[in-house]
């Protein structure tokens, strides 16, 4: 019965292979990523959020009109040109906002969005992942406490005419905006006041702004034209600044608000607003929603400069084993050192005499053995005189012109290794020649 060599088809091991190999890679990427796979669909108020209070729906339109829109999970973020959108949430530490709008002064314009409501997930397995339910409005302490280290303003729920805010949505009153038409109040509408905001949209009855810039000593024409800067001093006024937008209203920009096509109008006029070129990047911050991540070793392994390095080592690590799949011949066996029988013996006795330099020592012996081989082959007696010993010898006949006494000679006066190899092999040859 034939016994198969190799239990497993060379189709089977390529796939097994092609498998575990595209998971282990799987697997380093995911180690380095970490937090960047998880999902942004959590129901909180961030760019990557689909539910009410999200801003998807504001990255998706940007996209549409040909605006390029960027995700950022790391600090690294913060340093790309183009606006900048912070989306904090309610617990998020003023002093590290404040570092971000410092180190942002001459890289780009930047938005903060204050979180306006709380919500909670709805048990709901026919709704979609990230849906939630508003449960209240946080009001202004949150706000309040986020901008501190940053400008020293009030942050409130603006009064509404309860007739008013009793109407149909089409029927909303309007407030005039610095950079586009008029705009829908949202509902429960969320104003700031401060000595240094300017207003861009106003509240209700014009008391404070929903949507607003810091005054802190730039010169942005596009924004003022409700609220001219009140900075006058040549020696604090600084024309390279960007501009820092705060928006007290996160109904201005979130999903519910872009649910209203003049709300969306009104959102893309503030951004093209900001300073940003035409087809510039807008960058979606989602450190200050707990999505952020860290650098390591690994990530920068998957990351320019270093992922064409690392796509050169996969490459090779591929070659290297389609060559193992397609060589030839089974793998070789390891050879003993010493072999067995007496033709090893004789072998690794050769070379150990080889390797020590002794070649000379084995002539006189050898050219002695095959004399007596000789004699004893045609029946002399070995205690004869041996130069009549040799002379018999020499009788018997020769092979290539020399006689038995001769390859002796030639033998016992070799100078080198090379020649004492030859004169043994031309004697040898004399023996199986003449005697056999």
């Amino acid at each position: 019965m034939s016994v198969q060599a190799n239990p497993f088809k060379r189709t089977t091991i390529i796939i097994m292979f092609a498998i575990g190999f595209a998971a282990f890679v799987a697997l380093l990427y995911g180690l380095g990523t970490g937090d960047r796979l998880a999902s942004g669909k959590n129901g909180q108020a961030h760019g990557a959020s689909n539910s009410l209070v999200g801003y998807k729906a504001l990255a998706d339109i940007l996209r549409k009109t040909g605006t390029e829109v960027q995700y950022s999970r790391s600090a690294a973020g913060m340093d790309n040109p183009g606006l900048l959108i912070l989306t904090p949430n309610p617990f998020a530490d003023a002093e590290d906002l404040d570092q971000v709008m410092q180190d942002r002064a001459y890289v780009g314009p930047t938005m903060i969005i204050l979180p306006k409501w709380q919500v909670m997930a709805v048990p709901d397995p026919r709704l979609k992942k990230g849906w939630v339910q508003r449960i209240g409005i946080l009001g202004g302490d949150s706000g309040q406490s986020m901008l501190k280290e940053i400008v020293d303003v009030e942050v409130n729920v603006a009064p509404m005419d309860p007739e008013k805010a009793a109407t149909p949505s089409e029927k909303q009153p309007l407030t005039v905006s610095a950079v586009g038409g008029p705009v829908k109040i949202p509902e429960t509408p969320v104003a700031m006041t401060g000595d240094y905001v300017r207003t861009i949209l106003p509240g209700p009855e014009g008391q404070g702004a929903l949507i607003a810039y810091l005054d802190d000593g730039g010169v942005y024409a596009q924004l003022d034209s409700l609220d001219e800067s009140q900075i006058t001093d040549e020696e604090d006024i600084d024309s390279s600044y960007f501009p820092v937008v705060l928006v007290a209203d996160a109904d201005l920009m979130n999903n519910t608000g872009m649910a209203d096509k003049q709300t969306a109008e009104h959102a893309l006029a503030l951004i093209a607003a900001t300073g940003i070129s035409a087809g510039g990047t807008v960058t979606f911050d989602l450190t200050f929603n707990g999505l952020g991540t860290t650098e390591n070793l690994l990530t920068l392994a998957f990351q320019p400069p270093f992922l064409s390095a690392t796509i050169c080592l996969i490459i090779a690590a591929l070659a290297a084993a389609w060559m193992a799949f397609n060589r030839f011949g089974p793998a070789a066996r390891e050879q003993r050192s010493i072999g067995f029988g007496k033709t090893a013996l004789v072998n690794n006795s050769a070379g150990f005499i080889h390797r020590m330099q002794r070649g000379y020592l084995v002539a006189d012996p050898y050219g002695e053995m095959i004399r007596s081989a000789a004699i004893q082959a045609i029946g002399l007696s070995p205690t004869a005189d041996r130069e009549e010993l040799n002379r018999k010898l020499d009788m018997l006949g020769e092979v290539n012109g020399s006689r038995f006494t001769a390859l002796l000679n030639n033998l016992n006066h070799a100078e080198n290794s090379h020649e004492t190899a030859e004169h043994a092999a031309a004697l040898y040859n004399w023996k199986k020649e003449i005697i056999g």
